[in-house]
């Protein structure tokens, strides 16, 4: 996480002001990279923390100014911040905030983001050079993982070809079978398309999806028949009622990868 280099304690300043004790520009910003995720549990809050450095320590405390920024897209009802005015102590090359995301009912939509900027450090300068913005995005995990609760009506919230084939139709039905661990949206992603039903297995203990039926048609009335071709990365969290399924076609028009993903109602 750290990005700033420790000085020797003679090096420390007396009074607050722009320059370590060799006469150099006391730098400051947000350590670590620029762009980071923190875990967002539906069904329980948890802690993050991210700190503000400097490049030399001083004698006295140095406050620290933050602010959201307008470029943030994450509703304020998901997350909470313990302080937007830290204060690096005297003897110190850090302070720390601690982001907390608030379990809810609801889901932030796909690719919100929390946006910090820091405005000001006392006695320390911020370059160009340094991570003055900070961007927070949401993983969202559960703790555990119950495939009762996956039968079910959904609705569909994102889909790569969703518009490309004219689809209207959001509502789906998710129901158990046919095989052990085993799930069936009923009719499948595309039905514009005369999509079969789409069959996919999870491993029970983590939630990710680790095979498709790729027997059934995926897309026909197009360009032909093409099957589901199973494509890693997705996960079923019943915690929160998400379906994530990723897969491409088999078929003359293979290639193409699809986001398909569900929420329960």
């Amino acid at each position: 996480m750290g990005m700033f280099t420790s000085c020797d304690q003679g090096d420390d300043i007396g009074d607050i002001n722009n320059y370590d004790g060799e006469g150099q520009v006391a730098i400051a910003g947000f350590n670590g990279v620029a762009s980071q995720n923190v875990v967002f549990d539906p069904s329980a809050d948890t802690e993050s923390t991210f700190s503000v450095g400097v490049s030399s320590i001083s004698d006295m405390d140095r406050r620290v100014q933050i602010r959201v920024s307008d470029e943030s897209t994450l509703d304020p009802s998901f997350y909470t911040i313990s302080t937007l005015t830290p204060v690096i102590a005297a003897g110190d090359f850090t302070t720390d905030i601690t982001i907390t995301t608030v379990g809810s009912a609801g889901i932030p939509p796909g690719g919100a983001v929390l946006v910090l900027e820091l405005v000001s450090v006392e006695g320390s300068e911020i370059l160009s050079g340094s991570v003055k913005t900070l961007s927070v995005g949401l993983d969202v995990k559960c703790p555990s993982v119950d495939p009762s609760l996956i039968a079910g009506t959904y609705e569909v919230t994102a889909s790569t070809f969703f518009g490309f084939f004219e689809e209207t139709v959001t509502a789906r039905e998710v129901v158990a079978g046919p095989g052990a661990n085993q799930f069936t949206v009923v009719d499948g992603a595309y039905l514009n398309e005369a999509s079969e039903d789409l069959i996919f297995t999870i491993n029970p203990e983590t939630g990710d999806i680790i095979a498709l039926d790729e027997t059934k048609i995926a897309s026909t009335t197009s360009f032909g028949p093409n099957t589901y071709k199973f494509l890693p990365g997705g996960r079923v969290l019943t915690c929160a009622g998400i379906i994530e399924l990723n897969f491409d076609f088999g078929g003359n028009i293979a290639g193409n990868p699809n986001s398909f993903k569900l929420l329960k109602q």
